[in-house]
């Protein structure tokens, strides 16, 4: 059963991303500017970050920041240049188009990232299978995104 609630757990992340992503590019474009639209998505995510700490009584656990190698930091640059190039690809590709490309990309990554155990992720060797997946991913891709 908690698999089942894990699994439209991660369904419904899915829904969200594509409800936020053109929230984000909208906002961009009413603010006249890519770079800019970025401010407004990253102070709520703070402000929603500290209210859930303050709510759950979790702040000691900031007291551990320090322990994070410095490398791990840059994620926060991957974000912001991810949200700035939803703003900027998303108009031009469609969200559909976008999702696809965006879930294929992740999805490519994650059979690295998961056979090399990059960042402490548990090892998930990559198989034969799974290149076939990823095989009829990229055909999936070329055909829904070509035509």
């Amino acid at each position: 059963m908690q698999n089942y609630i894990l699994i439209i757990s991660a369904l419904l992340i899915g829904a969200i991303t594509s409800l936020y992503m053109p929230m984000i590019s909208s906002s961009s474009k009413i603010l006249g500017s890519h770079l800019a639209g970025n401010i407004p998505f990253f102070a709520i995510a703070l402000i929603t970050s500290l209210v859930l700490l303050a709510f759950f009584g979790e702040f000691k656990s900031l007291s551990s920041a320090n322990n994070i190698p410095l490398h791990y930091y840059s994620a926060g640059i991957l974000s912001a240049l991810m949200i700035l190039s939803m703003s900027l690809l998303l108009p031009a590709l469609g969200l559909r188009k976008f999702i696809i490309l965006v879930v294929a990309g992740q999805l490519i990554m994650s059979l690295v990232a998961g056979h090399y155990a990059i960042f402490g992720l548990t090892q998930d060797t990559i198989t034969f299978k799974k290149i076939v997946g990823a095989i009829f991913l990229i055909l999936g891709v070329i055909f829904t995104v070509n035509e």
